[in-house]
Parts: structure tokens; sequence; C-alpha cells
């Protein structure tokens, strides 16, 4: 590696080697190069690069204050023999400046350069159940076509004025009055790679922005050939057009509102109908810029499933019902709940706090949220390689497993000597692929909460810094007669 400077230290003293088949050394410099430029050449107690891991280490360790991070980062036993010397580990001020000098963009563009896909084509097959439960899908791919969902989720970011006009909150009706959320909030919208769960492209954008608007972006993003899943709530005639013109696929679940004419039944009772760009074609009937698709109805006839009963509608651009069974799509839509999990991987065990991030300005956010995705990324990736290894699919391997034990082998990693790196790292990735998960049940759980309602008032910006005593407690007692 190469000196950031003369006697100052390598990039290399800086960082998480159980994460660097995922996020290079090199890529790092790359980004900071291009980010930063000259200004990279002045000595820093910090230096940049040590920043870098330091948002991704915030990503993976959400248990820990920044203070304890930077031990992981820096190194722990070199931490504590730097203690034994009297050397002091930086401040949480200078770590905050730190980052701030970073930026957020250095985060998004090392995000781009290493968010790609991982799974490899196995060929066409059929997407009956296998015996684990899993779609038998070649993976991450249906007859030769990747399968990839686009979809967004909320994040809770600390309840700061700065947070607040930069992502404001969403907010509901009781009664007749609006009611605001008790935290500013980002929307979160990403495109993943279903079989390995891997986020290929992520924007950051306020709570309450409209997601179709993000979702003409991400198209541009989606890889051609392939197939995209995705809810009711992203469906209309520009996405569909837009989608055919990028080359991508679309299968996606409908609202109740569209009307279709059919145009012809196919054999397996679907339905081929245009998808008009405006009612106003509609009624006349004009299929000049009309998109061809597919309609598929279904309902489910098991009354403990949820939506017994209802009629279920598909849309999609396969319009060869040979090739694609209508039954092998409505199995193969439920597929795009590989998505929700991997929400859940972020919010639930990857993050794991009452708030989901902790910046409280909003560059800050944006910068962590990277930090988040990234750190999610070199996750899943660990797995895929241990899944590769053990010719099964990336998705039986417990994601809380693999972040445990990764966090455990990252000191011992920062602390090995160099030519035991190799050697632990194989380790690491061997017993990523012992936690494997059960089959999955054929069980469903109620779309239900429970939550106690309180009798204090809502924590609202302007409890934030209340008003401080001006006397001691024992200052303030009076006796009264």
């Amino acid at each position: 590696m190469n000196h950031i400077g003369q006697g100052r230290p390598l990039s290399s003293d800086f960082v998480l080697e159980a994460l660097t088949r995922s996020i290079s050394v090199d890529q790092v410099e790359l980004v900071l190069d291009q980010v930063q430029g000259r200004r990279r050449r002045r000595w820093r107690k910090i230096p940049l690069c040590a920043v870098v891991w330091l948002v991704v280490g915030i990503g993976l360790f959400s248990d820990q204050d920044i203070s304890s991070i930077w031990r992981q980062v820096a190194g722990t036993l070199k931490t504590l023999w730097n203690s034994l010397e009297g050397n002091k580990p930086p401040v949480k001020s200078a770590l905050s400046k730190a980052r701030q000098r970073l930026g957020a963009r250095a985060m998004r563009l090392l995000y781009k350069l290493t968010a790609t896909t991982a799974a490899q084509a196995q060929g066409p097959r059929s997407a009956q159940l296998s015996p684990q439960g899993y779609p038998e899908v070649g993976g991450a791919f249906y007859r030769g076509k990747r399968l990839i969902g686009m979809d967004g989720q909320k994040l809770s970011v600390p309840d700061t004025p700065a947070n607040a006009r930069a992502f404001g909150r969403c907010q509901t009706r009781r009664g007749s009055e609006p009611v605001a959320a008790g935290y500013p909030q980002v929307l979160l919208m990403r495109l993943v790679e279903l079989g390995t769960h891997l986020s290929l492209e992520a924007l950051i954008k306020p709570a309450c922005y409209s997601e179709q608007k993000v979702a003409r972006f991400l198209l541009e993003k989606t890889p051609v050939n392939s197939l995209l899943l995705w809810d009711s709530g992203f469906y209309s005639y520009t996405l569909l057009k837009q989608a055919m013109e990028r080359g991508v696929q679309v299968l996606g679940r409908l609202p109740s509102t569209p009307i279709f004419q059919p145009i012809r039944r196919l054999s397996d009772d679907s339905i081929l109908a245009y998808v008009y760009p405006d009612p106003w074609a509609r009624r006349r009937g004009d299929s000049s810029k009309a998109i061809l698709a597919r309609i598929i109805r279904y309902t489910i006839d098991d009354p403990h499933r949820p939506g017994a009963g209802e009629i279920h509608r598909l849309v999609t651009t396969l319009l060869d019902e040979m090739t694609y069974p209508a039954k092998e799509l409505v199995q193969l839509y439920h597929l795009r709940w590989e998505f929700e999990i991997a929400n859940d991987e972020l919010t639930s065990h990857q993050l794991a706090r009452p708030v989901d991030l902790r910046s409280l300005k909003p560059a800050g956010v944006v910068q962590e949220l990277y930090g988040v995705l990234l750190a999610h990324n070199a996750i899943r990736r660990v797995m895929c390689e241990s899944a590769q290894r053990q010719k099964i699919d990336p998705r039986t391997l417990s994601f809380t497993h693999a972040v445990r034990v990764i966090k455990a082998t990252i000191p011992l990693m920062r602390a090995a000597k160099t030519e035991l790196l190799p050697g632990l790292y194989k380790a690491m990735v061997a017993q990523v692929g012992q936690g494997k998960l059960p089959r999955r049940d054929n069980r469903i759980n109620p779309r239900v909460i429970k939550v106690k309602m309180s009798k204090w008032k809502k924590k609202r910006p302007e409890h934030l810094k209340p008003p401080q005593p001006q006397k001691t407690f024992q200052e303030s007692i009076v006796m009264l007669k």
C-alpha cells in the first residue's frame, strides 16, 4: 500500500480486514482521491481512510458508541498498548469533526463502486417449491432472468431541528386532527437482488417524497434482461414503458382501480390487455401509444390465509403463457417478500435500535445510511461466498448468525499477523456457513400491533433542550408551616 505521506500511517493500518473482500483498500483510496484530491496530503491524527471504515463500523456495531467503534477500526490490541504508553485515543468530538470532513459524497461513491450482483445463473428452472420451502428459480434467476426487487422503507432519525427540516415527518389523522410522527424519517429506496439480498442501488429522500419519482431513477440502474418485481404502488403506464425501453421485464401487483378490456384470453386463463397512457385514450380506444400487457387474476381458497376469497391481480410484460405459465408467475411474485426480509435485516438485526440512525445532522444521516448499506452488502457477500462453497442457496443461511460471527472475527483479524489473515478469513466464512436456517414453515402471522397508550405527553422538538434549574435541589427546598 502507498503511504498517505512520508512517515505517516498506511491505509492498511485502519481497516476492517473481515470486510475487505467486499470493500477493498484500493477502492477506498480511489474514492478519497476523487473526492478530496490534494486536500488529503495534509497529515491528520484521524486520516480519512480510517473515517470511511469508522462509518462502515457504525453500520455494523450499532450497539456501541463511536469511541468503541473507533477502537475496532484502529485495533483493540493496538489501542490497549497505546494506553499503556499514555497515548489517548481521539475524543468523540474529534471523531464527529472527522466525519464532517469526510462528508456524504465519498460514502455514496464507495457504495456505487462496490454495489454489484453476486448470483450466478444456473439455467432455467421451474417455480415449484423445493423441499426447503424456497422457490426453485435457479438461485437468483427465473428462466435466465435475474430477479430484482424494487421497494422502499422508512427509517427513523434523531429528532433534531435540522433533521426535521431536511427529512420531515409523516402524518396521519386521529379523528379530524392531523398527527405528526414522533421522529423525522428518511425514505430509503433500493434495488435488491432477491436471491442474495444485495443492494444494487439506493437513494435517500425525505419521508414524504414520491416513491414513483425515485422509481424512475432506479429503473435506469436495473440490469438489462432482468425480471423486476414491484408492489402495486409502482404500477403506472410511465414506469411500464420505461422498463420495456430499458429491456427489463416486470411482474407486479395491481391496485384495485385500473380497468382493462381483454383483447385475448390465453390458455392459462390470463388475458392480454392494453395499458393506456391516460383514461381518455382508453375511452377512445386509441392504442397507438398503449402498452400490451398480460393480466393474471387469482384468488386464495385457504380461509386461514390473508386475502382468502378476494380477487388478486398481477400485471406482467411476460406475454407468452407457454414459457411463463400464470400459476408459476403467481408463485414467483411471492418471492418479492425477500425484499421485506432484506428490510428486516437492516432494521431489526443489523441496526436494532429504537431510533434506526444516530446522526444529528442531515449530511451525517446520509453518510451513516450509506455506511449501513455498505456493511449490509459486505455481510451478504460473505454469506454468498459461504453458500457457494457449500453449493446451497444463500437465503438458507442465518443473517443474524453471520453478523455475530463477523463482529466477533473483526478484532481477532485486527490483532493477528498478516500471514494469518487468509486462514482466519477462510475460517470465518466456514463458520458463517454453519448457521443454516430451518425449513421455512407453512405459516402466517396476523398484521396487528399491540401498543400501550401512555398518559404522558408526546415528546416534541420543544422538549429537546428544556430550561435547566438555576438552583441546586437543596437550595430549592422551601419548608411549609
